[in-house]
């Protein structure tokens, strides 16, 4: 079983999506966790978009990446350029990658394209976790 670790700023709207879509469809095949560099709370946003795909991530709880730096993982993803340096050089891995994926900016003047921003950026993680787990985790027959 591959243990990944997916990594952002503040595993609370990226990385939690991420967390999400790789625990869907690596399922028996990786066990997956996240981390942030400088963890917040749940984004709720997110949280609401992901449900709105049937992927319940309401009861994540944002993690420091010092909490996991004694521990070895078979591939680190990292979801944030600006952390990639940090994230490399902490942590003990066999694979790193880094694919940028921006954060979802929330609109005060109209809830409708906050929305759109995080079911997009869900949309996007779950193509991008889709294509990944089956190019190295689980081939597709």
């Amino acid at each position: 079983m591959k243990e990944i670790l997916i990594v952002s700023q503040n595993n609370a709207c990226r990385s939690a999506m991420a967390e999400g879509w790789f625990k869907y469809y690596a399922r028996g095949a990786a066990n997956v966790t996240s981390a942030g560099i400088e963890p917040t709370q749940l984004d709720l946003n997110a949280a609401q978009s992901m449900m709105d795909a049937v992927i319940d991530i309401t009861k994540h709880q944002p993690k420091s990446l010092n909490s996991l730096t004694d521990k070895e993982f078979d591939i680190v993803l990292v979801l944030d350029n600006k952390v990639a340096k940090t994230a490399s050089s902490n942590l003990q891995y066999k694979n790193l990658y880094v694919f940028h994926f921006d954060s979802p900016k929330a609109t005060e003047s109209d809830d409708s394209l906050t929305r759109k921003a995080y079911d997009t950026l869900r949309d996007d993680i779950e193509n991008w976790a889709f294509d990944f787990i089956h190019q190295h985790i689980k081939r597709l027959m």
